[in-house]
């Protein structure tokens, strides 16, 4: 007697079973709640959650100032918003290179500010525009040596080192400026070259935003692309692993605040040429911002893993909300309240909605 193997018959209920792989099953999945599709959908659904929060929150803002005030959203008020954070951009990238590679830098706004005061001093004295970009860099890439040789020679704790050497930076400010004082350069002892840098424009885009848009893609092919990146990305992931497959950890985390500090120098060039001079510590105004705007980035990553791209909407969520703020007329005062506010608030969803996701379970 044959048997069809498609469907069998139940004596009793006269239920037809059918057999796996039929039509009726979508060819095997199964796809009823708390099948192997749904819990794969609930665990992807459930990763993006946190991943998702800094451009949600990026999102309300756009929305809530485009209601509250009308010349939010135009494009003269948004090209000044990236005009006047391009140096914390600058700021920010410097720092998630130096985070990626697993340290902390107190004193990128030691390098902002020397290389600061070397081009301005350098310019008020006469020099052509390139010495005094040059002479900036150096003294930037020399804080950033600094650095390294405290972090990898003399094994110091990251944060302790530019701890200290925030404080010799403004000590060294002090001294050279005899307490302070303000150098203020004049318009005609201002070459047009240093000048562009603060002022200038390329296709109607102010020149800043373009150094810091330039700044950020040579920064994260240099991350994502190439060998180094790699090296540094695995040296602060897993330091000790990498030091034993033979890769030099130590070498990476010195190029990492070298590259920071010249990052910060350029920052530093086109903060003098703006303000067409120097004013002391005006470089610290950029480093807890950009601290900030680092680790709201991180929470862009599934593992955590300082991005720029997540650094990006960081900056911008500080940059839009001072923005709005200022649009709607509330005071400066609140301005510092919001952004630690905002800032916790990312952090610690981020962290809550991450924890619940690896303790639900996936049913």
């Amino acid at each position: 007697m044959s048997v069809d193997t498609r469907t069998q018959s139940s004596a009793t209920t006269g239920v037809s079973v059918p057999k796996a792989g039929s039509a009726g099953t979508g060819g095997g999945d199964d796809q009823r709640p708390g099948g192997p599709l749904s819990r794969l959908t609930v665990r992807g659904l459930g990763a993006a959650v946190p991943q998702a929060l800094a451009p949600a929150v990026l999102a309300v803002l756009l929305i809530v100032f485009a209601v509250l005030s009308p010349s939010f959203l135009t494009a003269d008020n948004l090209l000044g918003v990236l005009n006047q954070n391009a140096l914390l951009l600058l700021a920010a990238v410097a720092m998630t290179v130096v985070v990626r590679a697993g340290g902390i830098d107190l004193s990128i706004g030691v390098a902002i500010d020397l290389a600061a005061l070397t081009a301005s001093a350098l310019l008020a004295d006469d020099y052509v525009a390139w010495v005094a970009i040059v002479g900036g860099l150096v003294v930037g890439l020399l804080v950033g040596a600094v650095n390294a040789f405290l972090i990898v020679v003399l094994r110091i704790r990251p944060f302790l080192a530019t701890l200290s050497v925030w404080f010799i930076g403004g000590g060294v400010q002090q001294v050279a400026t005899d307490g302070g004082s303000p150098i203020y350069l004049s318009r005609s002892s201002v070459p047009d070259e240093f000048a562009w840098l603060g002022a200038g424009t390329v296709l109607g885009v102010a020149a800043p935003i373009v150094v810091a848009v330039l700044v950020l893609i040579i920064v994260w092919a240099a991350l994502e692309r190439s060998r180094w990146g790699r090296v540094l990305t695995a040296a602060g992931e897993q330091p000790t692993a990498t030091r034993i497959s033979g890769r030099l950890a130590g070498t990476s985390m010195a190029t990492a605040f070298i590259f920071a500090a010249g990052i910060a120098a350029i920052a530093g060039l086109i903060l003098a040429s703006r303000s067409q001079g120097f004013v002391a510590n005006s470089g610290q105004l950029y480093v807890l911002d950009s601290i900030g705007a680092v680790f709201i980035g991180t929470t862009l990553s599934r593992t955590g893993r300082p991005n720029l791209f997540g650094t990006l909407v960081g900056v911008l969520i500080f940059a839009l909300l001072t923005n709005g703020m200022n649009l709607i007329g509330l005071s400066f005062y609140w301005q510092g309240l919001a952004r630690g506010v905002v800032l916790i608030l990312i952090l610690l969803l981020g962290v809550l909605l991450a924890r619940d996701r690896a303790r639900k379970p996936l049913t």
